[in-house]
């Protein structure tokens, strides 16, 4: 199944930088919303103009270099996470964290939380929304067939 993500649409106050850890190419700002009822729209085409591949991880091991993340740089000197995020292709779901780690101790209530939306197993662009309330949305974004 095709992955690609094309658009971040941020209802936060907050500036992120977007980086994809498999392509460094991909890296761009995350503008915040215009106003309270006015999300900001943000293209993130990739390499090639077909949106940015979304990473494959399917264990803590695979963590490091298979996810994308956004990243609020004021006051971040370490550039630490706010949002990291990735397709689990063992469990065939979308996932994220606000920790900036892969969690599973669940006796902590550190687990990696699975992202709600409406996507389908097709091929199909998606939109992904930094919403207000701290968590993160997936969608498609379909094509209209001619």
């Amino acid at each position: 199944m095709e992955k690609k993500l094309l658009i971040v649409v941020n209802e936060t106050n907050q500036n992120f930088k977007f980086v994809n850890k498999e392509c460094d190419n991909d890296e761009r700002q995350i503008q915040p919303n215009a106003s309270s009822s006015l999300a900001s729209i943000n293209l993130t085409p990739g390499q090639y103009e077909a949106g940015c591949d979304i990473p494959d991880c399917s264990a803590s091991e695979y963590f490091d270099a298979h996810h994308m993340a956004f990243i609020n740089p004021n006051n971040n000197s370490e550039e630490i996470p706010a949002f990291c995020f990735w397709y689990d292709d063992d469990q065939n779901q979308y996932y994220y964290t606000t920790t900036g780690k892969y969690n599973t101790d669940s006796k902590n209530g550190e687990t990696n939380k699975i992202i709600p939306g409406n996507v389908s197993s097709s091929e199909s662009r998606k939109a992904i929304y930094i919403k207000n309330d701290g968590t993160l949305l997936i969608t498609d974004i379909y094509n209209k067939k001619e």
